[in-house]
C-alpha cells in the first residue's frame, strides 16, 4: 500500500450551485432596474407637482389686478407647493414670481407674469442616494409658468 496515491477529492462536478450563482449574477442588475424605475416615477411625480404649482402660481397672478399679481402668484404658488410637502423659499425649495412683457403676446405691451419653482437637489436630496442612480439625477429641477395678465 505504500506505493499506491491518494485520490483528490472530486469537485467541481454536478450543477450544484449554478443557479444560485446564475441567481446573483441576475439579482443584482435587476434591482437596480427596479430602484432605477421607482425613483424615476418618484422624481416625474415631484416635477409634475412643482410644474402644476408654477401654473397654479401663474393663473393666480394673471387673475388678480396688476398691483397684487406678484403677491397674488406667490401666495397660490406656496399653496399649491404645500400640497405635496413643501415650503416655498425653505428647504431646497425657491418659488419666485416676477412681472414682466409678454414675449409672444398679439398686443404689444401686455404684461406677464411669470413663476419659477426650483428644487436644488443636490444639497437637498428627496430620497436616500441609491448607488448609480443617484448619480444620473440632475443637480436642480427648474419648472416655470408664465401667463397673461387680464385688464
Amino acid at each position: 500500500m505504500q506505493g499506491r496515491r491518494q485520490e483528490a477529492p472530486k469537485r467541481c462536478t454536478g450543477d450544484d450551485g449554478t443557479a444560485l450563482v446564475e441567481m446573483a449574477f441576475l439579482l443584482a442588475p435587476l434591482c437596480l432596474l427596479l430602484f432605477g424605475i421607482i425613483v424615476y416615477g418618484y422624481y416625474m411625480s415631484f416635477r409634475q407637482n412643482m410644474t402644476q404649482a408654477a401654473a397654479e402660481g401663474a393663473r393666480a397672478g394673471a387673475v388678480a389686478p396688476i398691483l397684487q399679481a406678484v403677491t397674488r402668484a406667490n401666495d397660490a404658488t406656496d399653496k399649491a407647493v404645500s400640497s405635496f410637502g413643501q415650503r416655498c423659499n425653505q428647504g431646497g425649495m425657491s418659488c419666485t414670481a416676477v412681472l414682466n412683457t409678454c414675449p409672444t403676446a398679439s398686443n404689444l405691451g401686455a404684461q406677464c407674469v411669470t413663476v419659477t419653482v426650483r428644487w436644488n437637489e443636490s444639497s437637498h436630496p428627496l430620497l436616500p442616494p441609491i448607488p448609480l442612480v443617484h448619480d444620473a439625477l440632475p443637480s436642480e429641477f427648474v419648472s416655470s409658468s408664465s401667463a397673461q395678465i387680464n385688464r
